[in-house]
């Protein structure tokens, strides 16, 4: 398939043009993906052009709320109108909500209750069995470089880099070790490469065990591969044939959470995940799992001053929960570049341009400045909030502001 740039600055493909003249031949070489079509193929023509009927109408009466529309429908307060109550339902389920709706009525709901948050106490088997930890480290690359460290409790953490200096590798070991010390387990025993050589004398009295030149240290080079490999399953399942640097971080944080937040196959328990045992919380909350990574979402955007035309939602992609208390979610604003959208969202994403930047950090040639600056926005109140180990949010802080749900 081949895509031609149009004047507007989208990309396009001419599926007539595959089609040789005089040719019976099926066309075999594309597909294109429509969720419209996909709901539309579950009714009738009759049923679809009724529900046509009724999207328009919701239009040209104002935009009303789907139950007001729904009561209007309901008591004929409209003469000599063909519209039924159920068109409107069968609208609801094609389209989905009317975007536009939610651009200009969207409010800002009521700040989320944190509950007082009881840890899960580390078991005395495992304190008494397992409280000398050694950990491995090792820096792997996703393009920008990653710190990595695991071993028997197999508990992951993550952090980018932007260098390998001394004061940078300390910086990210040291939170690591205080969290240990704070569950109650003793670090006897760091495994690294050559790399790591320069902090011998500061982990003290952790001992400092490294590798010889061209050699690496098994368990954590196996752990990376799992994780890229989980990192590379969510990229296929994504729409996206090109992702920025923002998001490539935060796809190594999810794929991190991913394996902490359920016992290891080879861990100290079969029933406390490691994210349970280091962090104390407490097993996955089915209602918490409301979003997907990297779908595509409308979220509130709190405009100053609020009175004006501008719109009340943003398209953005889904990142990573922060791991607070109230559920709060990191986004990724789409920047507004020339690139290709997938056919998966919705029209307005056109305005978005989310093929999510052709020449952002991840691609070739320097970025803008606009790319820059696309902000990550955390729908919460305006505090404080530390992500997952505590990494998340001080990407958000670097990138663009917070913004309030």
């Amino acid at each position: 398939m081949k895509f031609i740039e149009y004047g507007s600055g989208l990309y396009y493909h001419d599926a007539a043009a595959a089609i040789q003249p005089n040719s019976n031949e099926n066309v075999i070489d594309y597909s294109f993906v429509s969720t419209v079509a996909n709901n539309k193929a579950q009714f009738p023509r009759r049923e679809i052009e009724g529900a046509d009927k009724a999207r328009a109408l919701y239009r040209k009466i104002g935009r009303p709320s789907q139950q007001q529309f729904e009561q209007i429908l309901a008591k004929n307060l409209i003469r000599n109108c063909p519209v039924t109550v159920d068109d409107a339902k069968r609208a609801l389920l094609i389209y989905g909500p009317d975007v536009a709706a939610l651009k200009g009525k969207t409010t800002k709901g009521p700040s989320q209750h944190a509950p007082t948050f009881n840890p899960v106490q580390v078991p005395a088997y495992i304190l008494q069995h397992h409280s000398d930890v050694t950990l491995c480290m090792d820096i792997f690359y996703v393009q920008t470089p990653s710190f990595h460290t695991s071993r028997k409790v197999q508990f992951r953490t993550v952090a980018p880099i932007l260098n390998r200096n001394k004061a940078t590798l300390l910086r990210e070991i040291k939170p690591v070790l205080a969290m240990y010390k704070s569950r109650g387990f003793n670090i006897s025993n760091l495994h690294a490469n050559m790399e790591f050589e320069c902090i011998r004398n500061d982990v003290l009295p952790s001992r400092l065990n490294v590798t010889a030149a061209n050699d690496h240290v098994g368990e954590v080079e196996r752990s990376i591969r799992t994780m890229k490999e989980r990192a590379r399953t969510t990229i296929h399942g994504l729409p996206f044939k090109r992702l920025p640097k923002v998001m490539i971080q935060a796809l190594i944080y999810h794929a991190a959470k991913g394996l902490n937040q359920f016992p290891a196959k080879n861990g100290i328990s079969d029933t406390l995940s490691p994210l349970t045992i280091m962090t104390g919380r407490a097993n996955p909350n089915y209602n918490d799992l409301k979003l997907e990574f990297g779908s595509y979402v409308q979220v509130f955007e709190d405009n100053t001053p609020s009175n004006t035309t501008t719109s009340r939602n943003t398209g953005a992609i889904v990142l990573n929960p922060t791991g607070n208390a109230q559920g709060d979610t990191f986004f990724y604003v789409t920047c507004h570049r020339k690139t290709l959208v997938p056919a998966s969202m919705d029209r307005d994403s056109h305005d978005q341009r989310s093929h999510l930047c052709s020449r952002s950090h991840g691609g070739k040639g320097r970025p803008t400045a606009n790319q820059r600056q696309s902000p990550t926005f955390r729908m919460a109140p305006e505090r404080v909030c530390r992500g997952f180990f505590g990494r998340t949010c001080r990407i958000g802080r670097r990138i663009g502001k917070f913004y309030r749900r």
